[in-house]
């Protein structure tokens, strides 16, 4: 596992909408990679240099799932929670703003490998309750 250029992958979020992503962790050899004994993290931010996440999901908490012997992990972000991401309401139609995120994992020996990261435009809602 090892991360570089090819692991960027920019995200798009609706507010008020259930955001999920899910992927297969692979080794070099293109093998399923088993992730007994992984965690994992994930941080939005503003900006690279920004003090306070937006928002951040762990394995911990329950918003990561890792199903370890087949290499997936699952990324569920509520809608009661994306419906709190500022947008830039000014900024076009339909409105919107601009993040950063990263994905990481970390083994049993606490190593950090960054899994995935990129940009997230998230986009306004219009329906509200």
């Amino acid at each position: 596992m090892s991360c570089d250029t090819d692991n960027k992958y920019n995200l798009t979020m609706w507010q008020g909408s259930t955001f999920g992503l899910a992927i297969t962790v692979k080794d070099a050899n293109n093998a399923v990679q088993n992730l007994t004994s992984y965690t994992a993290r994930m941080q939005i931010r503003k900006d690279y240099t920004s003090g306070t996440a937006t928002e951040t999901l762990t394995s911990a908490n329950g918003e990561i799932t890792i199903t370890a012997a087949t290499g997936n992990v699952s990324i569920e972000l509520a809608a009661s929670r994306t419906a709190n991401i500022a947008v830039d309401m000014s900024n076009g139609k339909p409105p919107k703003s601009s993040y950063v995120y990263d994905l990481e994992l970390i083994d049993a020996a606490s190593k950090v490998t960054k899994l995935l990261y990129g940009d997230v435009t998230v986009y306004g809602e219009v329906t509200r309750i």
